[in-house]
């Protein structure tokens, strides 16, 4: 036999050999799959980071500080009212300013908060009686 050369038995009494470079082929295979396995664990890894960063994070609340108290009603160009999800325990009311000026959260507990939510729970309630009716 020539160097290199490996004796495998198949069945007893008919010896083969097999070649080195058939063996380093098939550890080879065994180093893609395992390449493999590692790829697929390394990017399962950064999907998990990734989600854990905030921009991507869905149900986090989007008003960070309790807000401002009141907003000039002539700047309201549209409110949102969010109510307490699984993600964001409190309510928010989120103001959009007309004219390009962003986005306002306005504190729940203000006066102007309350008689908004209140004015939007009866414009909804009003929908629902007129949708039964119809």
């Amino acid at each position: 036999m020539g160097k290199g050369m490996f004796w495998k038995s198949l069945s007893p009494g008919t010896p083969q050999t097999i070649g080195a470079h058939q063996s380093r082929g098939r550890a080879a295979a065994a180093g893609v799959d395992m390449k493999g396995i590692a790829i697929a664990f390394a990017v399962l890894i950064c999907s998990t980071a990734v989600q854990g960063f905030t921009m991507f994070r869905a149900g986090r609340c989007l008003c960070i500080d309790p807000g401002v108290k009141a907003v000039r009603m002539a700047d309201i160009e549209r409110v949102s009212v969010i109510y307490p999800t699984r993600g964001c325990a409190k309510v928010e009311v989120i103001v959009t300013l007309k004219a390009n000026k962003g986005e306002r959260c306005l504190n729940p507990k203000s006066k102007q908060a309350r008689i908004i939510q209140q004015a939007i729970e009866r414009k909804s309630s009003l929908k629902r009686q007129n949708h039964v009716k119809s």
